[in-house]
Order: structure tokens, then C-alpha cells, then sequence
């Protein structure tokens, strides 16, 4: 199976453009200038060979199955500096063909450069791939796989994977989005048509031609402000776009697109950028901990600094000592000063507060901080507290196990932790490649075995992401209770804040009163947001029966979840072959996801 993806460089087409409609040759002529002046701006056109490089191309040379074509179409018309900087990038991948054209639609251009290649479009996969675009690593390989199961015939079939990760770079609406797309331009793919994929709207493809819809994978868009779609509140509504947090995006990065270099993720909106020169003094607002130390009643404490961490203590109460730990969207701020992780959930309850702050994704290995906190264990920093708390999600509950053991008898509450990232003590870990890296010899490089001093360890992690679990699993002990926060992903915390549950269930943990059964109870509301309604649909597609999919479509019906219960229908379409609007389960009226699961 021949799979081929095409891309439109900036390339200007006579005839695929509304401007040209009713026009002489003269009125045309001045459009195509028009044209070319707003597609060849400096601004623009170097915008478009960053992402194109560091986006489009890096996600060509991941990919996991490298046997595919990839036709660059651009326009003669493009000025000779840029056409030897968009030579020079082509040249880097093998599959890339690029070829330049005058004045052509790109239907017409992908056919000439198909009839020069001895390619034949009804015998190929074609796909579509934006110059701002970017694929998973695995986009080819399950491309083929999932075609792969539907015979070939002479109806052509389509196919795309469910989900966009959106990145608005420019104007009010900046942020990055889960958009639950189908067929959406990047990777939107089109198997035995005898026409260009150009030749229909990616969108239609689906409704079209016959479809696969490719689950558990999604592409990465940009819009960086000169793109052709213009983004406003009331297309975010429409698109069903929901924003999403840091942690959030993280993750979806770390599972798609874990070969973004740093460079790339900046481009794409993903992190921040480096500052092209230093912020003035005056706008670097003062993080709350140096205000507070300067004009509150607590006004002891210190602030310890090196390349890679620091340390900041403020000292309220003696009683209890909160000591937190950065997870890794801290340790990618774009400042330095700024309040540790957890510092006004200790401040609010008038707890002291050591805040461990991470300024490298390295995962604490430190020779210097293991150093810094063996000084302060020591000097009995700890020890003059009544209780010792270490808490943090991610790198950060990695460090407040592996660190628990410098204060024995202490509390530890860690979210979606990682035991180790040392390769041979966790050899199923892919994730975190920098952490990796990181060296993993010597002092707290096993989380799970500096646990055993503390008096009470408190796990909260999802059963269902493969990798914690297997890290949660590694640090059971008499000591410890593991609590699952299914269908919560990598996000524990944060899943436990949206409900408005995480303070009441870190400080309970902290009293020690929290039961495994209070906090399942409290859960169980957690089956009415969206992030757990999207895990159970997906879950229910790949595992459940035909009824269990009919009940939680009746469920997302009553709970007015119309996008999901799209997705669901759809499923159950090909699951049996009726229309899911004739659903007739009617003893489930009314009743919601958590009476039904």
C-alpha cells in the first residue's frame, strides 16, 4: 500500500482562489501580485519555514514506519532566498519531493508531480499535511494498519484520527485546545480515489466515502494570526474547543509528539519562547513569598538559589512543615521568580512552607540539592516540627518520596508519581526523555526504597495509565494506601482540583482521616466532567458490548453532552450497522453515568 501525503507550500493557484472569480486577465494579474505580496511577507513566510522545519517535517522524520512519499507543492513566484532555505530543508528528508509550479490549483500540481513519479491515485493513500502542521510519530504505521483491515474494492475509503491539539499563538483567544475533530486538514487521508484529496473538503471526507476514524491518536495545528482561519469565541463554542491546562498539554505532548525539541514547542505555542532581550526590572512582578516576608506577620525564613533549583522556606507555625516539590510545567516557567508549588495552600493554613522549586526538567538529581536538604536535615530543620509533610504530581511526587527519608516518621502525599526513571530499575518507562537522560546513579534514585521511614505514604494515581500504575505498585507498602483516581490520566491533582476536592482531600490526608472509602465516595462526582465522560466513551468503544454502549449514550443524552455522544453514536453505527438515534433503552430515562457505571 503506496502512501503518499501532499502539502501546499504558499503555493498560488489560478483558478482555487475566490479573488480570481469574474475577473479579466489584468484584474487578475494585480490579484496574483496581491496575492504573492501577503503570502511572501517577511513575517509570514519565515513563520511558515519555522514550523515547517521544526513542526511539519520533524513529525516526517519520526515517523515510526518510514515508507511513504511526501510532495511539497510551492509556487515559482516565491523569492530566491526563500526558495534556497525551503530547498535546503526539503533536501534533509528522503521522501520529500518538492517541486514548483507557476500558476496552478493544486490538484493540477499534485497530478503532474504523480504522473512524474509513475504514481496512480486511485493505488495510493493520499494524505494532507499543512506547512504549520504536525503528525504523530505513529501516523503512517496505524494509517496503514487501520486500512489495512478494510478490503480494497473500487470505493474509495477515508481516513483520519479523532482529535486536534489546537495551538492559538497570537491574539485574545492564545492558549492551546483539545479539538475533537475528525478529518480535520492535518492527516485527513483519502485511500482508491481516482480524484486529489484537494479535490473535496477534508471535512466531508467522512461523510463522503466510506470511513475509518483512527482512535487514541491526534494531529497538531498552529494558528499563529496569519493563517486563513481567523479564531473567535463564537468557532471555539461551535468546534466544541476546550482549553486546555498546562498539565494537560504536557501530557498530550509527551504521548503524540514526544520528538518536539524545545525549539519546536516554542513555535508552536507550547511553551514559552525565550525573551529576545532581558523584561524590564519594573514589569517582573514580585513572587507572593518575597512580598510576604517583606510586609506579613511571617517574616523568617530564606531563600537559597543554584542553576538548577532553590529553595525558599517561610516560617509560620511550628507544628506543621509542608515541604513541596515543582512538578515539570514549573520547571518549564519562563521566570524564576515566581512562588513554589503548593506555596498559598501552606500559606492559607498558616503551615510553614519549604518550597523545593525545579529550574531544570532533570527530575532533582542534584548532587548540590541533595547536598543543600542533607545540611538542613542535619541542622534538625525538620525535626522541629511536630509533623513533616512532602508533597507533589509527577517530578515533583517523585521527589517528595525519594526525599521523604531525610525527615523519618513524616507524611508523604504524592500525585501520579514516578518511583525511578533509572533504566534499569523502570525499563517500561518511555516517557520524560530529559528526565532520563538525567544521572540516575547514587543518592534517592529509588523513590521506593526511601519510603519505608515514613509513617504514612498516600498514592493517588490512575489504574488505567500503565506506567503509574506500575510506579504506584512499586511503592506499596505496610505504610502506604494507593487510591485510584480512574480515568483522571496523568492528572490526578488537578483532576481532584476541578472537582473542588484536592485541598479538602490533601488536608485530610495531612490529619490523617481520610478513609479509602470517603474518598471513593467523593469520587464518584468526579463521572460528571468531561475528562472522565471522554476516557469511559473511549473505554466503552475499544471493550464494551453493544448495551453498554447503548446505556451511556442514553446517559450523555440526558447529561447534554451532545459531542460525545457523537462520537458514540458513530461508534455504535459500525458497531451494528442501524442508525444510534433509534436507541430504545428506555429504563435508563433520566438516569445519569453514575447510576449506570
Amino acid at each position: 500500500m503506496k502512501v503518499v501525503g501532499v502539502c501546499r507550500f504558499s503555493l498560488i493557484g489560478r483558478g482555487d482562489w475566490k479573488d480570481y472569480q469574474n475577473k479579466d486577465e489584468a484584474e487578475i494579474a494585480a490579484a496574483i501580485r496581491q496575492r504573492a505580496e501577503m503570502l511572501f511577507a517577511p513575517k509570514r513566510i519565515e513563520q511558515r519555514l519555522k514550523t515547517f522545519e521544526l513542526l511539519t517535517l520533524a513529525s516526517l522524520k519520526a515517523q515510526t514506519d518510514q515508507d511513504f512519499q511526501f510532495i511539497v507543492l510551492a509556487s515559482q513566484l516565491m523569492p530566491p532566498a526563500y526558495r534556497k532555505r525551503l530547498n535546503a530543508l526539503c533536501a534533509e528528508v528522503p521522501q520529500v519531493v518538492l517541486r514548483y509550479f507557476d500558476l496552478s490549483t493544486a490538484p493540477d500540481a499534485q497530478r503532474q508531480v504523480f504522473t512524474e513519479l509513475g504514481l496512480e491515485m486511485p493505488k495510493v493513500v493520499q494524505f494532507r499535511l499543512d506547512d504549520d502542521d504536525c503528525l504523530c510519530r505513529e501516523y503512517v504505521e496505524i494509517l496503514r494498519s487501520a486500512l489495512a483491515e478494510i478490503p480494497e474494492t473500487d470505493e474509495p475509503v477515508a481516513a483520519s484520527v479523532r482529535g486536534v491539539l489546537y495551538s492559538v499563538t497570537d491574539g485574545p483567544l492564545t492558549g492551546v485546545y483539545h479539538w475533537p475533530a475528525e478529518y480535520f486538514s492535518a492527516g485527513a487521508a483519502l485511500r482508491g480515489a481516482g480524484r486529489s484529496i484537494y479535490e473535496f473538503g477534508h471535512f466531508a471526507l467522512g461523510r463522503r466515502f466510506k470511513s475509518v476514524v483512527i482512535e487514541d491518536h491526534m494531529s497538531l495545528a498552529t494558528n499563529s494570526g496569519v493563517n486563513d482561519t481567523n479564531i473567535t469565541p463564537h468557532l471555539v463554542k461551535k468546534r466544541g474547543m476546550e482549553l486546555l491546562s498546562a498539565d494537560e498539554m504536557e501530557n498530550a505532548v509527551i504521548t503524540h509528539f514526544p520528538f518536539l525539541t524545545d525549539d519546536a514547542l516554542a513555535v508552536a505555542g507550547l511553551i514559552d519562547s525565550e525573551p529576545e532581550g532581558p523584561l524590564p526590572e519594573e514589569v517582573i512582578p514580585a513572587p507572593a513569598w518575597y512580598t510576604n516576608l517583606a510586609n506579613s506577620a511571617y517574616r523568617r525564613g530564606f531563600y537559597i538559589a543554584e542553576d538548577e533549583f532553590a529553595l525558599q522556606f517561610t516560617q509560620r507555625a511550628t507544628e506543621r512543615l509542608y515541604v513541596s516539590f515543582d512538578n515539570l510545567s514549573d520547571a518549564r516557567a519562563s521566570t524564576t521568580m515566581r512562588d513554589p508549588w503548593g506555596y498559598a495552600f501552606a500559606q492559607k493554613r498558616d503551615w510553614s512552607h519549604l518550597g523545593v522549586m525545579a529550574f531544570r526538567e532533570n527530575w532533582y538529581r542534584s548532587e548540590e540539592l541533595f547536598n543543600e536538604l542533607e545540611r538542613l536535615a542535619a541542622k534538625d530543620f525538620f525535626s522541629r516540627f511536630k509533623q513533616v509533610i512532602f508533597s507533589g504530581t509527577s517530578m515533583g511526587g517523585y521527589a517528595a518520596c525519594a526525599f521523604s527519608s531525610l525527615a523519618p516518621g513524616s507524611t508523604v502525599i504524592a500525585f501520579s508519581p514516578q518511583s525511578s526513571l533509572a533504566k534499569a530499575v523502570v525499563p517500561w518507562e518511555k516517557r520524560y526523555s530529559k528526565g532520563r537522560k538525567a544521572d540516575w546513579s547514587g543518592r534517592y534514585s529509588d523513590a521506593a526504597t526511601e519510603l519505608h521511614l515514613a509513617q504514612k505514604v498516600w498514592i493517588f494515581y490512575d489504574p488505567l495509565m500503565a506506567e503509574d500504575r506500575l510506579h504506584a505498585e512499586r511503592m506499596a507498602g505496610p505504610n502506604t494506601v494507593l487510591l485510584k483516581t480512574r480515568r483522571a490520566g496523568h492528572f490526578s491533582a488537578q483532576f481532584l482540583r476541578q472537582m473542588g476536592e484536592l485541598s479538602s482531600v490533601v488536608t485530610k490526608c495531612v490529619e490523617g482521616s481520610l478513609s479509602e472509602g470517603q474518598f471513593y465516595s467523593t469520587y464518584r462526582q468526579a463521572r460528571e466532567y468531561r475528562r472522565y465522560l471522554e476516557q469511559m466513551v473511549l473505554h466503552v468503544i475499544e471493550n464494551g458490548t453493544l448495551p453498554s454502549m447503548r446505556r451511556l449514550a442514553r446517559a450523555l443524552e440526558n447529561m447534554h453532552k451532545p459531542q460525545l455522544l457523537l462520537t458514540l453514536q458513530n461508534a455504535i453505527r459500525e458497531r451494528n450497522a442501524v442508525d444510534a438515534d433509534k436507541i430504545t433503552d428506555t429504563d435508563l430515562e433520566g438516569r445519569s453515568v453514575s447510576q449506570i457505571f
